[in-house]
């Protein structure tokens, strides 16, 4: 059970709108809210119970989770839904893709991170200056690297309690749908291990596939265009979750 919700300010102000919408929806849910900055919870000053919810990027809320031992893995891609990946996708560390590239030209390979979220910012890497932005990570950091696929549309489904209850588009030709069957034969064949609430991001490739981009946990979800109280709900269930199985291991 939630008592009173915490939401991240910066500098007094929202720094994205997930959290103005998030406000929303709690506010019309009727919780208790308060606000907080980053150095307040870092430094101790702003206390963290299971029943406080926070809300908040995603180190923040992930800071919030370790304090209280819930801190989940990474989802990025079940092994139950792997079908629908359409590509080959593979765990890697960086200094295995970096050495694909100290020789004669590589293939293309899309990198990003596998368990420090957001060391970097995902990207197509086809030649070794791809690499220099990531100069200063060990060789050791995990990261995922998948083959080139070509999108003509990136969509995301908010799936609570197993059923989507959204959907918001944020890349590319918003007239090109993925294909709903395969939507929904996803969201099934992932029931018997996801958790409460979560993003599921499919893609249409330019020869017509609808494909699995990836699984975003809902502790820190974009709202993407979700209303204010569906998002806070997923918000909710997810924080629950993760505090409740930690609290009763």
């Amino acid at each position: 059970m939630i008592e009173r919700v915490l939401i991240q300010k910066k500098n007094g102000e929202f720094p994205t709108v997930n959290g103005w919408v998030a406000w929303c929806g709690f506010d019309r849910k009727a919780y208790p809210i308060s606000f907080f900055e980053w150095p307040d919870l870092r430094d101790g000053r702003v206390a963290v119970s299971p029943t406080t919810l926070v809300v908040g990027g995603v180190a923040t809320v992930l800071h919030a989770l370790r304090l209280l031992g819930a801190a989940p893995e990474t989802i990025d891609f079940p092994e139950l839904l792997r079908p629908y990946l359409g590509r080959r996708v593979w765990p890697a560390t960086l200094g295995e893709v970096r050495a694909r590239f100290t020789g004669d030209a590589a293939e293309p390979v899309f990198v990003k991170p596998r368990e420090v979220h957001k060391a970097f910012d995902g990207a197509v890497w086809s030649a070794f200056r791809d690499l220099i932005p990531t100069a200063h990570h060990p060789d050791e950091l995990a990261v995922w690297a998948s083959d080139v696929v070509s999108f003509v549309s990136e969509w995301r489904y908010f799936v609570r309690r197993h059923e989507v209850i959204g959907v918001g588009h944020y890349n590319g030709d918003p007239f090109t749908a993925p294909d709903r069957d395969t939507v929904r034969g996803a969201v099934a064949a992932y029931r018997p291990a996801a958790p409460a609430a979560y993003g599921i991001d499919f893609g249409v490739t330019t020869d017509g596939r609808t494909v699995l981009v990836e699984v975003n946990d809902a502790y820190s979800l974009g709202h993407m265009g979700l209303r204010p109280v569906p998002y806070a709900n997923m918000l909710e269930d997810r924080w629950v979750e993760l505090v409740s199985r930690a609290h009763t291991a």
